[in-house]
C-alpha cells in the first residue's frame, strides 16, 4: 500500500496542473509526548497531537445551473514514521464524491459522522490530542464507510444540518452493521448550538449504541465558553452520561484552552472517569504554530478509559509543532 501511495504522489503534481480546480493539501503535526499510564511512563515522538497529520486531494467543478460536483481523497499519516494511519487503506481518512445544488448537497463514500463532527465543533481541543473529549465521551465511531450523506444548503439564516446513512452491507440482515447519524444546529457570529444523534447496530443487527448530544459554544470577546452533554444507551448494559465544560482565551497570536470532561456510568458502580486538560498555542504564521497540551485522566476503580489498568490514571504532556499547507 505504501508503494501505491508513493506512485500516486508522483502523479499528483501533473494532475493538479492539468485540473485547475484540484487542490493538494495537508497537515504535518509532530510532538514530543511524555505519557504516564497507570504508573508506567514513556517518552516518544507522536504524530497528530493537535491535528491528525494527513495528505489530501480535493476538487470541485461548476456544472452550471447551480450544480457543482466535488470530491475528497484524504490519507491520514503517522508523520513520526511515515506509515498510513489506517492499515490497508490508502485514503482511510476520507474518500467521497458529491453533488451540490441550491437545495443541498449529497455525498457518498467514507466520511466523518455528523455526530463526531458535532463533538469536535463543541470541544475546545477539536476532539484531538491529549485534551480531546472523546478520550472519555462515547463517540460511536469517528467515520462511516459505505455512506450516503445529505447536508442542508448554506444561506438558511444560520441553520444547518446533516443526515447520514451507512449501509451495513451484510448478508445476515439489512440492519447488521447499519449506522444512522445526524445533526442540526444554529450558528451566528458569536454562538453555536447543536443537537446530534448517532444510532449504530452490531454485526447481528442488534443496537450497539444510541448516542444523543447537545452542545454549544459562545464567543464573549475576551473568552469563548464551551459546553456539551451526551447520553449513550443500548438495549442491554450501556447507559452512560458525558459532560464537557471548556474555555478558550485568545490573545494576540496566542491561545489558551482548558476543559473538564466527566463520564458517569449509570449501570456500573465506580465505572466513570474524569479528565482535566489545558493547552497553549502560539501561531508563528497563518499556517504554522507551536503548542503545549497537558491532560490528566482519572478512572473509577472499575473503569480503564485510556489506561492499561482499571482505576488507573493517565497523564500526558505534548510539546509540538503543526504546519498546514
Amino acid at each position: 500500500m505504501q508503494n501505491q501511495l508513493a506512485m500516486l504522489l508522483c502523479l499528483v503534481p501533473a494532475w493538479v496542473c492539468a485540473q485547475q480546480p484540484v487542490t493538494l493539501y495537508g497537515v504535518v503535526d509532530l510532538a514530543i509526548a511524555s505519557d504516564s499510564n497507570s504508573g508506567k511512563s514513556s517518552t516518544r515522538v507522536d504524530s497528530g497531537q493537535q491535528t491528525a497529520s494527513r495528505l489530501g486531494i480535493r476538487g470541485q467543478e461548476d456544472l452550471g445551473g447551480g450544480l457543482a460536483a466535488s470530491f475528497v481523497l484524504e490519507s491520514q499519516i503517522e508523520s513520526d514514521t511515515g506509515a498510513p494511519s489506517f492499515a490497508g487503506r490508502v485514503f482511510g481518512s476520507q474518500a467521497w464524491v458529491g453533488l451540490s445544488s441550491p437545495i443541498g448537497t449529497i455525498r457518498a463514500g467514507r466520511m466523518f459522522t455528523p455526530y463526531f463532527g458535532a463533538i469536535a465543533t463543541n470541544d475546545p481541543f477539536d476532539a484531538k490530542g491529549p485534551g480531546e473529549s472523546t478520550r472519555v465521551f462515547y463517540d460511536s465511531g469517528v467515520r462511516m464507510d459505505n455512506t450516503v450523506k445529505y447536508s442542508l444548503p448554506s444561506g438558511l439564516n444560520g441553520f444547518y444540518g446533516d443526515v447520514a446513512w451507512a449501509a451495513g452491507e451484510s448478508a445476515i440482515s439489512s440492519g447488521a452493521n447499519r449506522q444512522i447519524s445526524l445533526d442540526v444546529g444554529y450558528k451566528t457570529g458569536i454562538f453555536n448550538i447543536q443537537l446530534a444523534h448517532h444510532d449504530a447496530n452490531d454485526a447481528t443487527g442488534a443496537t450497539l449504541a444510541r448516542s444523543t448530544m447537545i452542545g454549544g459554544n459562545v464567543d464573549l470577546g475576551p473568552i469563548r465558553g464551551w459546553l456539551a452533554a451526551a447520553r449513550s444507551t443500548n438495549d442491554t448494559t450501556l447507559d452512560t452520561r458525558d459532560l464537557l465544560v471548556g474555555v478558550s482565551v485568545p490573545f494576540g497570536l496566542n491561545l489558551l484552552s482548558a476543559d473538564y470532561v466527566r463520564k458517569t456510568d449509570r449501570n456500573n458502580p465506580n465505572a466513570g472517569a474524569k479528565q482535566l486538560a489545558a493547552g497553549y498555542y502560539q501561531w508563528l504564521s497563518k499556517r504554522t504554530n507551536l503548542y503545549l497540551v497537558s491532560s490528566r485522566l482519572r478512572n473509577g476503580s472499575a473503569a480503564n478509559y485510556q489506561t492499561t489498568l482499571p482505576g488507573g490514571t493517565r497523564r500526558v504532556i505534548a510539546v509540538g509543532i503543526r504546519h498546514q499547507f
